[in-house]
């Protein structure tokens, strides 16, 4: 398996973004895939709290209950979809290796977006709506 650096797999993850877009639309067909994924997939997958508050999240900015910025949201939605794509940087019909590299993507998204898990965790706490501004 080849190695890939944080800087390669955020490459293809904004490529994944710029595919997907942030609009109600993408995010509606995210979900749904990732759902679908979930549900035939779950007990392979370590991450699994990663995938369910993104999800959450996600959720919450589609209902308007919590605002999400663009930049934050093509993250998501691109982490997302990297995890449901089963041809990404390494397919994931590659035992072991193959939902590796999804971990690796989870885990640069959440230190990338750490700003807005963060408000996003207090904001479940506290039930207000909160706008947070990566920059």
């Amino acid at each position: 398996m080849d190695k890939f650096t944080d800087g390669e797999i955020l490459k293809f993850l904004g490529k994944l973004a710029n595919k997907w877009g942030t609009g109600h639309d993408s995010i509606t067909k995210i979900l749904s895939k990732v759902e679908t994924f979930l549900e035939k997939k779950q007990g392979k997958i370590e991450f699994l709290d990663q995938v369910r508050l993104l999800v959450a999240m996600l959720k919450d900015h589609s209902d308007q209950r919590y605002y999400i910025d663009d930049g934050t949201l093509g993250l998501i939605i691109a982490c997302l979809a990297y995890l449901v794509l089963p041809t990404d940087l390494v397919p994931d019909f590659i035992p072991i290796a193959g939902f590796a590299d999804d971990a690796v993507a989870f885990t640069i998204v959440f230190n990338q977006i750490s700003a807005e898990i963060k408000s996003y965790k207090e904001w479940k706490d506290d039930g207000e709506l909160i706008i947070c501004d990566r920059s």
